[in-house]
């Protein structure tokens, strides 16, 4: 087993309520995978001793960086995301009145916002670029640009 399958193995035995619930699928990607550890821990913190039914929901890639959908047994946040081509806009609801879920979310943010320069293959600096027609977050090494199949090495799960 390599490396980032290891930690990620490691990370759902860890904190397997957070995998345990039904989703609508979890891709998860390499590059992307320390600050995907780092808000799983930061989460368990926020949550303590009262889980609350947290589970991830969704994990994707969408507009070429990394989406964290979670909900808990009270809040089921819904999210919109449009692009123009310019820019991602996004309302989110269902949060209000919900401080933990809240403070959840914001670490999730902070995750998706980090996955914006880092190449979904190694976690190297990268920008957004549209590759017929599809947005992808790769370094110089891992552009579609450049022969092979690199983006296949990318998904952990």
């Amino acid at each position: 087993m390599d490396k980032e399958l290891q930690q990620l193995s490691d990370l759902e035995e860890r904190f397997a309520y957070m995998f345990a619930s039904p989703n609508l699928g979890l891709d998860i990607y390499r590059g992307w995978l320390p600050d995907f550890i780092d808000a799983c821990e930061q989460i368990d913190v926020v949550l303590g001793g009262d889980k609350r039914g947290f589970h991830w929901r969704q994990i994707k890639e969408k507009y070429g960086f990394a989406r964290y959908y979670f909900r808990t047994d009270s809040v089921h946040p819904m999210r919109l995301s449009i692009s123009d081509g310019k820019g991602v806009y996004e309302i989110t609801k269902g949060l209000d009145g919900h401080e933990i879920e809240q403070q959840i979310a914001q670490i999730c943010s902070n995750a998706e916002q980090a996955s914006l320069t880092k190449c979904i293959v190694c976690g190297d600096t990268a920008a957004i670029k549209t590759y017929a027609g599809w947005a992808v977050c790769a370094c110089e090494k891992h552009s579609p640009d450049v022969p092979g199949d690199h983006m296949k090495k990318a998904a952990l799960k």
